[in-house]
């Protein structure tokens, strides 16, 4: 749940601090491309990494997308232009949709029929909080004392 919770998280935290990354990497208008560059990639992939999970397993690949998610995260956060940015928004939406198309399938296998539900709701109360706290986690990081965006 902490992978779909940061999963959901990241999509939606980057929005409070565009005005920051425009003028900070002097962006322009392309500075939406952060956004949707991450939300494409995400649900363009869903799919296909549920069928890979079924071939490769969902442990194995549950595990590779939390390392390409943190490693995504990372390289955002030293990126020094729009387009390397963008480009590892990427790779942490590649990330992201290992994490969240895995994710359910792993609560179905190892939850009993009884039990699925709740552990399902559970997980869409996840994704709800993570969607939610993106904006407020992202205003609270947003400036350190030097005025420059700090990225999660």
């Amino acid at each position: 749940m902490f992978g779909t919770f940061m999963s959901t998280l990241d999509s939606s935290i980057v929005n409070i601090a565009l005005p920051t990354i425009r003028r900070d990497l002097n962006a322009g208008d392309s500075v939406e491309w952060i956004v949707l560059c991450y939300l494409l990639t995400t649900t363009s992939t869903l799919l296909i990494m549920g069928k890979l999970s079924d071939w490769v397993g969902r442990r194995q690949l549950y595990i590779t997308g939390f390392c390409v998610f943190v490693l995504g995260s990372l390289l955002c956060g030293f990126a020094w232009n729009l387009w390397l940015l963008v480009g590892f928004r990427v790779l942490q939406g590649l990330g992201a949709s290992m994490i969240y198309a895995i994710g359910p399938a792993i609560i179905g296998d190892a939850f009993a029929p009884q039990e699925r539900g709740q552990a399902l709701g559970l997980m869409g109360s996840v994704v709800a909080a993570g969607s939610s706290a993106g904006p407020v986690i992202g205003d609270c990081c947003l400036v350190n004392s030097v005025g420059r965006a700090s990225f999660l």
